[in-house]
């Protein structure tokens, strides 16, 4: 009898520590499961993240815009249009380049929202030395062979004025002391429509 008894309640103790064991990975994958749903990236509007821009820097989004420009220096940024015609940066997450094709197409791209803003004396500096600015990002061009060309054909010191004046414009427009430059670092993107 002793021996039945030492058994039932090693059993119940076995049993026990099974339930144990349950609840304890019922609580841990349930904790996996919340913190899952609260890393969803979220899809915002490509305007709304211009408009918006104080309420995502840092933070992972998902949109979507026409690629209207692949540097074609070291294809390492790209001109994604919004509807209303404003501009995000897109820029590789590592030291991958971005393919030529993907000019003219239109693409959801996920990634980190960051923004870089353009105080009136950076334009000033940029509007005394003639400098002329990448369109995609407003910093200098690293086209040499294009910068170059545009020098030599006596062209390069109004285009760098029409860049610093459309810059003074927009900074009187946006009325925050500063031209914001919002990009997104690529982590992924995915081609959703050609416009060929």
């Amino acid at each position: 009898m002793k021996s039945v008894t030492h058994v039932t309640e090693k059993a119940k103790k076995g049993r026990l520590f099974h339930v144990v064991l349950f609840l304890m990975f019922g609580v841990v994958a349930g904790s996996c499961g919340n913190r899952t749903l609260s890393a969803q990236i979220e899809f915002v509007p490509a305007d709304s993240l211009i408009v918006n821009i104080d309420n995502y820097v840092n933070t992972k989004v998902e949109t979507e815009g026409l690629i209207a420009h692949v540097c074609g220096v070291d294809r390492k940024k790209m001109k994604l249009m919004t509807e209303s015609g404003e501009v995000v940066v897109i820029i590789p997450q590592d030291t991958t380049s971005f393919d030529y094709s993907l000019n003219r197409k239109r693409i959801k791209v996920y990634g980190l929202v960051k923004e870089e803003r353009l105080i009136e004396q950076y334009i000033d500096e940029k509007e005394e030395g003639t400098v002329l600015l990448c369109h995609v990002d407003q910093t200098p061009c690293k086209d040499v062979k294009w910068v170059n060309a545009k020098v030599e054909a006596g062209v390069a010191d109004t285009l760098s004025k029409k860049d610093t004046d459309a810059l003074r414009k927009k900074l009187e427009q946006q009325g925050k002391g500063y031209v914001s430059v919002v990009s997104i670092v690529c982590e992924k993107y995915e081609v959703i429509e050609t416009n060929e």
